[in-house]
C-alpha cells in the first residue's frame, strides 16, 4: 500500500513553507497548504538571467490558473548565494519557498537531477513526476497545465542517439589533440 501523499511531499519539501500574504512579510505555513494539488518545484535564482526572463510568465500562467480554480501550487526553491538574495526575487512571486535556510533544497535537486536553471518540475497530488521540463511546456503552452507528458523533445530516443554521438565525437577530439594523433 501506498504511504498518503501527504507524508511524500512532507519529506520532500519539510514541515513548513514560506508564504506571502497579502504580499506582506513571508510566514511559515504548514505543507498541508499544497495537499491535494499539483506542485511545480520552481528551480531559481535572482541573478540567472533566463530565470529572469521566464519568472514573468511562469507568474502569469500561475495566476491565470489559480484564478480558475486549478489545484497547483508552485514551491520556488532557491539557488541564490544568501538570504538576502534569496528573499529579494521570491518577493517577486506570488506562490510558496522552501525556506533559504533548509537542506531540502539541494536534496530536490539531486533528486529531479537538476542540471541548470531556470528548471520547473511538476509533480502530481500523489508525488508522481509529470513532467521535468515544464518550463519549455509553460513557454509553449501556458494553459495546457499539468503539462502531462510535455517533455523536451531532446528526451526522445533520437535526441539520446545524438547527444552520445556529439560526446563521443567531443572525447575523440579531446584525444586526438592530447596525444597529438
Amino acid at each position: 500500500m501506498a504511504a498518503p501523499p501527504g507524508i511524500l511531499m512532507r519529506e520532500l519539501l519539510g514541515d513548513e513553507l514560506l508564504v506571502k500574504k497579502d504580499g506582506f512579510k513571508p510566514t511559515a505555513e504548514p505543507i498541508s497548504l499544497i495537499d491535494g494539488k499539483y506542485v511545480g518545484l520552481y528551480f531559481s535564482a535572482h541573478w540567472c538571467p533566463p530565470c529572469r526572463a521566464f519568472t514573468p510568465k511562469l507568474k502569469q500562467a500561475y495566476q491565470s490558473l489559480t484564478a480558475s480554480g486549478k489545484p497547483f501550487e508552485i514551491v520556488f526553491v532557491s539557488s541564490d548565494q544568501s538570504d538576502a538574495e534569496f528573499r529579494e526575487y521570491f518577493a517577486e512571486m506570488p506562490w510558496t519557498a522552501i525556506p533559504f535556510q533548509s537542506q531540502k533544497r539541494s536534496a530536490l535537486g539531486r533528486r529531479y537531477g537538476v542540471m541548470g536553471i531556470p528548471t520547473l518540475v511538476i509533480l502530481s497530488p500523489d508525488g508522481r513526476v509529470i513532467t521535468k521540463n515544464a518550463r519549455s511546456a509553460v513557454i509553449s503552452n501556458p494553459e495546457g497545465f499539468p503539462w502531462e507528458g510535455e517533455e523536451e523533445s531532446s528526451a526522445s530516443p533520437i535526441g539520446s542517439w545524438l547527444r552520445s554521438l556529439a560526446m563521443l565525437f567531443a572525447i575523440w577530439f579531446i584525444v586526438k589533440i592530447i596525444f597529438k594523433l
